[in-house]
């Protein structure tokens, strides 16, 4: 400090002056701060061309399936060169997949070099990005950014960033309807139990039912029901289990004659009444299957019977939904390790004609890395694999 105080006043020539941000070429440098504006900014890229058929609106498509009902005839082989590439774009990394409405393809994307989460339009035809909204959020890269699926209707499209952030645009302009930040929403500061977005980010797809969008937040609330047109919030399910979000995302189904939103949090499975006055109504649940990794979405089976999954050898387990007098209950009939039957460590299985189609995990033992098939009645026993 002596030193550089006589180097001041002893050398009076040296002219310091207050550092003007931009006057020495470097970018605006925004301090990095937990206030985060969601959809603040928004760029026009080009315009919409000819309006092609197709459609893959969500999560698993229109019907939570993840079958494609175009009956566009496919190719049974191709030469060496492969099929012929209609267009292609470069994208953040990250486990994000696209939704497809109205000749437009919506993306979820993180841009690094500008640390943007940005949901960006391009054409179905020919690839041209019409437009982006983005806004700026700085986090670390664990297993690369994004993750989610885009809900889009035609008047509405909502998305759920790694952190997750909630937009609600409209699907042609890219105007915002509203925001939700559901950490700090629904977030209980200090809380282990509190916590929302969980390990490697968000992994949730958003839903659009009707007109409600649909989260499950864990924490303050293990559901809500948002009105997609004003952003009020419709109706809230509690969550006195201090159930957590997983990487799952909310099913709708409809079984024993009632439509319900299916939820594997971290900590138990629940059914939230999806229809009538009851509408955010805690129908059922069970703790008695709680892996601590959820990856896969539960799938329904007929009868009563959910089959659900856990990640890193944790396997399946089916559960059985009953009604009578007192309502609504589930038990875990059956459940099983990875390297004992049907397992499912990152996507959700195919479900068609009472057989589930899944990609076995590592830790499956000899059907380890294989395509697996199983019928639903035995789900410990393949009836084929690769």
């Amino acid at each position: 400090m002596v030193a550089f105080s006589w180097w001041m006043f002893a050398t009076p020539s040296y002219n310091i002056v207050e550092r003007v941000p931009g006057l020495d070429n470097r970018p605006p440098q925004k301090p990095i701060s937990d206030s985060i504006f969601i959809g603040e900014n928004f760029d026009t890229m080009g315009t919409i061309d000819e309006i092609v058929p197709g459609s893959w609106p969500r999560f698993r498509g229109a019907d939570i399936d993840n079958i494609n009902k175009d009956l566009t005839p496919l190719a049974e082989s191709w030469d060496t060169s492969g099929p012929p590439v209609v267009w292609q774009t470069t994208l953040g990394e990250g486990y994000a997949g696209p939704s497809v409405l109205n000749g437009r393809v919506y993306v979820l994307d993180y841009n690094e070099k500008r640390k943007a989460d940005m949901l960006r339009c391009f054409t179905l035809k020919s690839g041209t990005e019409v437009w982006r909204r983005w806004y700026t959020v700085e986090f670390k890269k664990n297993h690369g950014y994004s993750r989610t699926i885009p809900s889009v209707t035609e008047k509405y499209i909502v998305t759920m960033g790694p952190r997750s952030h909630v937009m609600c645009l409209d699907p042609v302009t890219g105007d915002v309807n509203w925001t939700i930040d559901i950490e700090k929403e629904y977030g209980i500061p200090g809380s282990s139990k509190g916590k929302v977005t969980p390990e490697w980010y968000n992994g949730q797809c958003p839903l659009i039912d009707g007109d409600i969008a649909v989260f499950a937040p864990g924490s303050k609330a293990l559901m809500v029901g948002v009105d997609c047109a004003t952003g009020k919030v419709l109706w809230t399910t509690p969550n006195p289990d201090s159930l957590r979000m997983s990487h799952t995302s909310v099913m709708p189904f409809t079984i024993l004659g009632k439509k319900m939103y299916i939820y594997n949090a971290l900590g138990g499975v629940v059914g939230v009444s999806a229809e009538g006055d009851d509408k955010g109504k805690l129908l059922w649940k069970t703790t008695d299957w709680s892996p601590p990794i959820v990856v896969a979405s539960p799938i329904y089976l007929g009868n009563g019977e959910l089959v659900v999954f856990g990640s890193y050898g944790a396997g399946a387990a089916k559960i059985k939904i009953t009604s009578g007098e007192s309502g609504y209950s589930a038990v875990v009939t059956e459940q099983h390790k990875a390297s004992e039957g049907l397992a499912a460590e990152q996507h959700t299985p195919i479900f068609i004609n009472d057989h589930l189609w899944t990609v076995m995990p590592e830790n499956a033992g000899i059907l380890k890395k294989q395509l697996a098939c199983f019928h639903k009645s035995n789900l410990i026993t393949p009836v084929w694999s690769s």
